[in-house]
Protein backbone atom coordinates (compact mmCIF):
# COMPACT_ATOMS: atom_id res chain seq x y z
CA UNK A 1 0.00 0.00 0.00
CA UNK A 2 2.71 2.38 0.82
CA UNK A 3 4.67 1.60 -2.62
CA UNK A 4 1.21 2.51 -4.25
CA UNK A 5 0.97 5.62 -2.40
CA UNK A 6 4.31 6.39 -2.90
CA UNK A 7 3.98 6.08 -6.51
CA UNK A 8 1.44 7.87 -7.14
CA UNK A 9 2.61 10.83 -5.60
CA UNK A 10 5.50 10.62 -8.25
CA UNK A 11 2.87 10.68 -10.86
CA UNK A 12 1.54 14.13 -9.21
CA UNK A 13 4.58 16.03 -8.45
CA UNK A 14 5.56 14.82 -11.68
CA UNK A 15 2.69 16.56 -13.40
CA UNK A 16 2.99 19.66 -10.90
CA UNK A 17 6.07 20.09 -12.70
CA UNK A 18 5.05 19.65 -16.12
CA UNK A 19 2.26 21.73 -15.53
CA UNK A 20 3.81 24.47 -14.86
CA UNK A 21 4.05 27.98 -16.84
CA UNK A 22 6.34 27.52 -19.88
CA UNK A 23 8.81 30.46 -21.05
CA UNK A 24 7.77 31.20 -24.71
CA UNK A 25 10.11 33.26 -26.76
CA UNK A 26 8.86 35.57 -29.11
CA UNK A 27 8.51 39.42 -30.10
CA UNK A 28 6.71 41.17 -27.69
CA UNK A 29 6.32 44.37 -29.56
CA UNK A 30 7.14 45.28 -32.88
CA UNK A 31 7.53 48.86 -34.55
CA UNK A 32 7.71 47.36 -38.07
CA UNK A 33 10.65 47.16 -40.46
CA UNK A 34 13.65 48.70 -40.86
CA UNK A 35 13.52 51.82 -43.50
CA UNK A 36 16.87 52.71 -43.68
CA UNK A 37 16.20 56.02 -46.73
CA UNK A 38 14.04 57.89 -45.00
CA UNK A 39 15.85 59.85 -41.76
CA UNK A 40 17.62 58.52 -38.13
CA UNK A 41 17.97 60.09 -35.07
CA UNK A 42 21.35 60.29 -33.11
CA UNK A 43 22.46 58.40 -30.44
CA UNK A 44 25.62 59.64 -29.76
CA UNK A 45 27.24 63.03 -28.04
CA UNK A 46 24.84 63.02 -25.63
CA UNK A 47 21.56 62.79 -27.56
CA UNK A 48 18.82 60.88 -26.35
CA UNK A 49 16.50 58.57 -28.20
CA UNK A 50 13.36 57.21 -26.87
CA UNK A 51 10.73 55.34 -28.58
CA UNK A 52 7.02 53.95 -26.93
CA UNK A 53 6.33 50.19 -26.57
CA UNK A 54 2.73 48.02 -25.25
CA UNK A 55 2.78 44.92 -23.24
CA UNK A 56 -0.08 43.33 -23.84
CA UNK A 57 0.23 41.01 -20.62
CA UNK A 58 3.00 40.20 -17.78
CA UNK A 59 6.11 39.80 -19.57
CA UNK A 60 10.19 39.60 -19.35
CA UNK A 61 12.18 41.79 -21.60
CA UNK A 62 15.12 39.78 -22.84
CA UNK A 63 16.44 41.55 -25.42
CA UNK A 64 16.39 44.18 -28.60
CA UNK A 65 16.65 44.99 -32.43
CA UNK A 66 17.08 48.00 -33.58
CA UNK A 67 18.00 49.20 -37.19
CA UNK A 68 20.68 51.15 -37.38
CA UNK A 69 22.95 54.11 -39.62
CA UNK A 70 26.34 53.73 -39.96
CA UNK A 71 29.32 55.84 -41.19
CA UNK A 72 31.05 53.58 -43.83
CA UNK A 73 33.39 51.05 -42.11
CA UNK A 74 32.18 51.81 -38.58
CA UNK A 75 29.64 49.91 -36.60
CA UNK A 76 28.52 50.58 -33.00
CA UNK A 77 30.37 48.83 -30.40
CA UNK A 78 28.02 49.43 -27.33
CA UNK A 79 25.24 51.78 -25.55
CA UNK A 80 24.02 52.98 -22.48
CA UNK A 81 19.95 51.68 -22.48
CA UNK A 82 17.04 52.17 -20.25
CA UNK A 83 13.33 51.04 -19.95
CA UNK A 84 11.49 54.20 -18.41
CA UNK A 85 7.95 54.93 -17.56
CA UNK A 86 8.49 58.43 -19.87
CA UNK A 87 11.07 60.35 -21.24
CA UNK A 88 10.46 63.54 -19.49
CA UNK A 89 9.86 62.78 -15.97
CA UNK A 90 9.46 59.28 -15.55
CA UNK A 91 10.63 56.59 -13.65
CA UNK A 92 13.73 54.36 -14.84
CA UNK A 93 12.25 50.71 -14.51
CA UNK A 94 15.68 49.13 -15.85
CA UNK A 95 19.43 50.12 -17.58
CA UNK A 96 22.55 49.33 -18.38
CA UNK A 97 25.23 49.28 -20.96
CA UNK A 98 25.21 46.93 -23.52
CA UNK A 99 27.30 45.46 -26.27
CA UNK A 100 25.92 45.63 -29.62
CA UNK A 101 26.24 42.92 -32.67
CA UNK A 102 25.52 44.46 -35.80
CA UNK A 103 24.26 42.75 -39.43
CA UNK A 104 24.95 44.42 -42.40
CA UNK A 105 21.44 45.00 -44.10
CA UNK A 106 22.25 47.25 -47.19
CA UNK A 107 23.79 50.36 -47.96
CA UNK A 108 21.36 53.73 -48.55
CA UNK A 109 21.79 56.48 -51.08
CA UNK A 110 22.63 58.87 -48.52
CA UNK A 111 26.41 56.97 -48.10
CA UNK A 112 25.65 55.24 -44.87
CA UNK A 113 25.98 51.55 -43.63
CA UNK A 114 22.19 50.02 -42.25
CA UNK A 115 22.64 47.26 -40.10
CA UNK A 116 20.53 45.44 -37.48
CA UNK A 117 21.95 45.35 -34.45
CA UNK A 118 20.42 43.69 -31.37
CA UNK A 119 21.28 44.06 -27.44
CA UNK A 120 21.02 41.68 -24.66
CA UNK A 121 18.46 43.74 -22.01
CA UNK A 122 19.13 40.35 -19.12
CA UNK A 123 15.70 39.99 -17.56
CA UNK A 124 13.32 42.84 -16.96
CA UNK A 125 9.93 41.65 -15.54
CA UNK A 126 7.10 44.10 -16.33
CA UNK A 127 3.47 43.77 -16.30
CA UNK A 128 1.07 44.74 -18.88
CA UNK A 129 0.92 48.58 -20.13
CA UNK A 130 2.84 51.36 -22.10
CA UNK A 131 6.56 51.77 -21.40
CA UNK A 132 9.36 53.62 -23.44
CA UNK A 133 12.91 52.43 -24.75
CA UNK A 134 15.39 55.12 -24.42
CA UNK A 135 19.17 54.60 -26.40
CA UNK A 136 22.18 56.85 -25.58
CA UNK A 137 25.88 57.06 -25.56
CA UNK A 138 26.21 54.91 -28.13
CA UNK A 139 29.78 54.00 -28.78
CA UNK A 140 31.45 53.03 -32.32
CA UNK A 141 35.28 51.93 -33.41
CA UNK A 142 35.69 55.23 -35.41
CA UNK A 143 33.81 57.60 -32.96
CA UNK A 144 31.57 58.42 -35.49
CA UNK A 145 28.02 59.66 -34.99
CA UNK A 146 25.69 56.92 -35.29
CA UNK A 147 21.74 57.11 -35.97
CA UNK A 148 18.72 54.90 -35.15
CA UNK A 149 16.77 54.51 -38.02
CA UNK A 150 13.42 56.37 -38.38
CA UNK A 151 10.35 54.40 -40.00
CA UNK A 152 7.00 55.47 -39.48
CA UNK A 153 6.40 52.78 -37.14
CA UNK A 154 2.82 53.34 -35.18
CA UNK A 155 4.81 54.18 -31.49
CA UNK A 156 5.66 57.61 -30.48
CA UNK A 157 9.02 58.84 -30.13
CA UNK A 158 11.54 61.62 -28.41
CA UNK A 159 14.62 62.84 -28.81
CA UNK A 160 16.49 65.37 -27.94
CA UNK A 161 18.65 66.35 -31.67
CA UNK A 162 17.36 66.26 -35.21
CA UNK A 163 20.30 63.18 -35.88
CA UNK A 164 21.49 62.72 -39.50
CA UNK A 165 18.41 64.99 -41.58
CA UNK A 166 18.34 64.86 -45.01
CA UNK A 167 15.14 67.15 -44.96
CA UNK A 168 15.37 69.96 -42.63
CA UNK A 169 12.15 71.16 -41.60
CA UNK A 170 10.62 67.57 -41.32
CA UNK A 171 10.95 66.76 -37.73
CA UNK A 172 11.00 68.62 -34.51
CA UNK A 173 12.72 67.80 -31.48
CA UNK A 174 10.81 66.65 -28.78
CA UNK A 175 7.31 64.38 -28.46
CA UNK A 176 6.09 63.52 -32.18
CA UNK A 177 5.24 60.35 -34.67
CA UNK A 178 8.85 59.76 -36.39
CA UNK A 179 9.47 56.71 -34.80
CA UNK A 180 11.91 54.01 -35.25
CA UNK A 181 12.52 50.34 -36.06
CA UNK A 182 12.86 48.38 -33.25
CA UNK A 183 11.53 44.79 -31.51
CA UNK A 184 11.26 44.25 -28.04
CA UNK A 185 12.26 40.55 -27.31
CA UNK A 186 11.36 38.12 -24.56
CA UNK A 187 8.69 36.11 -22.65
CA UNK A 188 5.67 35.23 -21.49
CA UNK A 189 4.32 32.66 -19.29
CA UNK A 190 1.72 30.44 -20.59
CA UNK A 191 0.51 26.80 -19.61
CA UNK A 192 1.31 24.05 -22.15
CA UNK A 193 -2.06 22.22 -22.84
CA UNK A 194 -0.13 18.88 -22.98
CA UNK A 195 1.42 19.88 -19.62
CA UNK A 196 -2.04 20.66 -18.51
CA UNK A 197 -3.28 17.17 -19.14
CA UNK A 198 -0.69 15.36 -17.86
CA UNK A 199 -1.67 17.01 -14.23
CA UNK A 200 -5.46 15.86 -15.22
CA UNK A 201 -4.20 12.34 -15.44
CA UNK A 202 -2.52 12.42 -12.20
CA UNK A 203 -5.18 13.88 -10.29
CA UNK A 204 -7.64 10.97 -11.51
CA UNK A 205 -4.92 8.33 -10.81
CA UNK A 206 -4.69 9.64 -7.35
CA UNK A 207 -8.42 9.81 -7.28
CA UNK A 208 -8.56 6.73 -8.43
CA UNK A 209 -6.67 5.35 -5.54
CA UNK A 210 -8.21 6.83 -2.90
CA UNK A 211 -11.50 4.67 -4.33
CA UNK A 212 -10.04 1.70 -3.82
CA UNK A 213 -8.30 2.52 -0.55
CA UNK A 214 -11.81 3.39 0.58
CA UNK A 215 -13.48 0.43 -0.85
Amino acid sequence: MVTKIAASAAVIAGALLLAAPAAQAQVLYDNGPINGNNDAWNMTSGFQVADSFTLGGASTLTGLNFGVWAFPGDTMSQIDWSIVSSPTGGSTLASGTATVSSVLQFNNSFGFNIYLDTIQLGNIALGAGNYWIELQNASTGNSDPIYWDINGGPSQIWESSLGYNPDPGTYAIGLNNASNAFQILGTTEVPEPASLAVFAAGLLGFASLRRRQAA
